[in-house]
């Protein structure tokens, strides 16, 4: 069984990362994500840290490599972002039910929170997409979704950040 911990980045185009972990490694995932808070803030925000931060956390991700592989969906910089979100929300849903994805965890983001909800429950009706459960949290109710985070970010920062992710990437997905 895996778990599935999603995340976006409207950088350079939309890109959506998910960061997929068998489910008896989770705990330990999750233990180590945490380590990349600042002390007294209550989550790690690849944008927002300090570049040697964000090396610290790259690394520790990727010595997790046996724990941990990438997804990565992407679209064109011209896509507007809703629709982009959709494609990449179903891209997502038919890749996790293939690979046997148990449990998602989308990043929370209230303004598609409904939208989300709308498109896994059409795709499920309409083809049985994902037997997984799924879940919507805030990033800081789990720190693995900093793991998407940082990937995401990685990603479309491109150069030495995604060298540095390209070893976990288990699928490159265009829509």
């Amino acid at each position: 069984m895996l778990h599935m911990f999603s995340d976006e980045s409207k950088a350079r185009g939309y890109i959506t990362a998910a960061v997929v972990v068998p489910a008896g490694s989770v705990a330990r995932v999750r233990s180590m994500c945490s380590t990349w808070a600042m002390p007294g803030s209550r989550r790690f925000h690849a944008q927002k840290e300090s570049a040697g931060r964000r090396r610290f956390a790259l690394a520790s991700l990727v010595s997790a490599a046996g724990a941990v592989q990438v997804v990565i969906v992407e679209s064109d910089r011209g896509q507007h972002d809703l629709s982009a979100r959709g494609a990449h929300v179903l891209a997502l849903a038919d890749w996790a039910g293939k690979a046997g994805v148990s449990r998602w965890v989308i990043e929370r983001d209230e303004s598609v929170l409904g939208a989300d909800r709308h498109l896994l429950s059409a795709a499920r009706a309409a083809d049985g997409a994902g037997s997984f459960e799924y879940v919507h949290l805030h990033a800081a109710q789990d720190p693995v979704l900093w793991a998407a985070d940082l990937v995401a970010w990685a990603w479309a920062h491109g150069g030495e950040y995604r060298a540095g992710i390209d070893p976990l990437v288990a699928a490159r997905i265009r829509v």
